[in-house]
């Protein structure tokens, strides 16, 4: 029989197990704490290599190493809205999926009947003049005032650059000077006898000075002039004084360096780009105007060609119905027809008056001599376009951030202020001025001005001063609150150029969705004004088939009249619709921020008859 432990033995045994479970346990965690150790030892330099800089950090860094190149600045910078645009192009094809439907396009080749008529020159008797979107677009650059304040915007920025450029002119200086005393003097010594002191004194002073681009301070000057007093010790007597001195004075921390010297000029230069980026917003703006008053013209015109013919017809159906009084056409639906009649004559006056109001329009906008007061008829020889624009929205995005003129200013005014900041940031060191001045003096009796000259560089040595100058406030409360208030302004700028992306990406996506839809509301349009026309021609038909049979048919006629009447509200609707998809097609290119450049539009400067800088501005033709 074998013997059980003792429950103390048991006890021990139980106690060692446990320690040992300790012991291991306390390995694994210190196992595990080293391998934490290490991979925060390894892992932290990672993260903190890949931390996301602050919006003010990315515009200090793409600043400094752009170096004032803007398409390197706008590189940097821009990367940052790559994810917006991502998001923006995933969330355009799920609503374009969303709206996506069966609208189809519409027939190739297809031409309302119209357009053939606003073509051609529609008043008897009246000059016509043939124009299209090129030629007015031609005429406002070119005539139009507006266009020309724009361009004198752009040269009166212009001028900051040669001001600026003054800073480094050399300076010419000339100095005469007259002196004249007679004073009582109470030393024996100051006249050795008499007891007033006479002097008679002049002095010519001139040279140059010069700032550089480094900072440096350079004059060189000379003087010449003569002395003459009553005084006994006065030797030699009328004496001719000549002097010519050098001083150069070198800052060496403070407004020290070609970049801060230098940074008016760029401030100059960059405020003189921005000033272009206005003249390419403004200058959209107005052809965007030109083009939604010409296609306006032309619906006015295609208005007026409905408005007539729908009159001529409702005119000749009422005679129709007239002739079947009393027999198959009651009252009632005469005296209809007659108001409808009357309706139409009047919309077609009215739809006159509204041509002249449209070309009007034109003619304030581009100011052409050839169409002041109200000269020749514009005919519209410019045909809208009823094709699907092919344009991907990652292009139409892309385009925009790379062209609108909008963002362009918002980078240069970043830039700017990234120069300021730059300055700043020198302003906050001491003064510490290194100055240097040697110069050489003669002296002659007799007034003998050219022996006095000569002897400046024959007898003796030049003298010299040189020495440091240091200049510091304690506390340099106005150097810190300028500085705190540059990199404050440089963060607006940034937030302002968050503001303007967003705004011209929202403005470019809405321009592309109305461009889609004004072309389906087209197609829909076509759509219901075919109805109504296979409704006419269907009562047309049924007229002459009642007619050769020798029916009643007079309830008929006044339903022709009827649908001719929807038959051209139909019209309008799509002659309508037509405007709005061409007019969205120039206000997507104006989104975009290349309409001008679609038009090939060019800028050079001239000067005009006065001898005064003018900006021409050419346009060629769109191939």
């Amino acid at each position: 029989m074998s013997s059980l432990p003792h429950p103390l033995t048991r006890q021990k045994i139980s106690t060692n197990e446990e320690q040992q479970q300790k012991d291991e346990s306390m390995k694994r965690k210190s196992l595990f704490g080293l391998v934490a150790l290490l991979g925060t030892v390894w892992i932290c330099p990672a993260f903190a290599g890949n931390k996301q800089l602050t919006d003010y950090a990315q515009a200090v860094e793409a600043a400094e190493k752009s170096d004032l190149d803007y398409k390197k600045f706008k590189t940097r910078l821009l990367r940052r809205y790559d994810p917006l645009i991502n998001q923006l192009q995933e969330a355009e094809g799920l609503a374009q999926s969303a709206m996506s439907d069966e609208s189809g396009v519409l027939p190739t080749n297809f031409q309302p009947w119209w357009q053939e008529i606003v073509s051609t020159g529609m008043e008897t008797g009246r000059l016509a003049l043939q124009t299209d979107l090129n030629t007015l677009f031609s005429y406002a650059v070119s005539d139009a005032s507006q266009v020309k304040v724009f361009g004198d915007l752009r040269l009166i920025r212009k001028t900051n650059i040669q001001e600026s450029e003054g800073v480094f002119d050399w300076n010419v200086f000339v100095e005469g000077r007259i002196q004249d005393l007679d004073e009582p003097v109470g030393n024996d010594l100051t006249t050795g006898g008499p007891l007033r002191y006479e002097e008679t004194a002049r002095n010519l002073e001139y040279g140059v000075r010069k700032k550089f681009i480094t900072g440096t301070e350079i004059e060189l000057k000379q003087n010449i002039g003569d002395l003459d007093t009553n005084s006994t010790h006065f030797d030699p007597e009328e004496q001719a004084l000549s002097g010519t001195s050098l001083s150069i004075t070198q800052p060496l921390l403070r407004r020290f360096g070609i970049d801060y010297n230098r940074s008016a000029t760029d401030l100059a230069n960059i405020d003189y780009s921005i000033a272009q980026d206005e003249f390419q917003r403004n200058m959209e703006s107005h052809l965007l105007e030109v083009s939604r008053a010409y296609w306006g013209l032309y619906l006015e015109r295609s208005l007026l060609a409905q408005r007539k013919r729908l009159a001529q017809r409702s005119s000749r159906l009422f005679e129709q119905m007239q002739s079947r009084a009393g027999m198959d056409v009651e009252p009632n639906l005469i005296a209809r027809a007659r108001s409808m009649v009357n309706a139409h004559k009047l919309a077609a006056m009215q739809a006159k008056y509204a041509v002249y109001n449209a070309q009007s329009r034109i003619n304030a906008l581009v100011n052409a001599p050839e169409l002041l007061a109200g000269g020749p008829e514009l005919i519209t020889s410019e045909q809208p376009s009823n094709t699907v624009l092919s344009l991907s929205f990652e292009e139409v995005i892309r385009t925009t951030l790379d062209n609108r003129p909008e963002i362009s200013q918002a980078l240069k005014h970043i830039q700017s202020a990234a120069i300021r900041l730059a300055n700043s940031n020198n302003e906050l060191r001491p003064n510490l001025d290194l100055f240097f001045e040697t110069y050489v003096k003669g002296l002659a009796g007799d007034f003998e001005y050219g022996t006095a000259y000569e002897n400046q560089f024959n007898e003796g040595d030049p003298s010299y001063i040189g020495g440091l100058r240091l200049e510091y406030p304690l506390g340099n409360n106005a150097a810190e609150a300028r500085n705190l208030r540059r990199k404050i302004e440089l963060r607006q700028y940034v937030r302002q150029l968050d503001t303007a992306v967003q705004n011209v990406l929202l403005e470019a996506q809405v321009s592309y969705r109305e461009l889609i839809k004004n072309y389906r509301s087209m197609v829909q349009s076509y759509e219901i004004m075919h109805s109504d026309a296979e409704e006419v021609e269907a009562l047309m038909a049924k007229v002459d088939l009642m007619l050769s049979k020798k029916q009643a048919y007079g309830d008929v006629l006044y339903r022709l009249l009827d649908a001719s009447e929807r038959l051209t509200d139909s019209e309008k609707l799509y002659a309508e619709s037509e405007l709005a998809y061409n007019y969205a097609i120039y206000n997507l290119y104006r989104a975009m921020g290349v309409l001008v450049q679609k038009n090939g539009i060019t800028t050079k400067e001239q000067e005009d008859k006065d001898g005064l800088p003018i900006i021409r501005i050419e346009k060629l033709r769109i191939q």
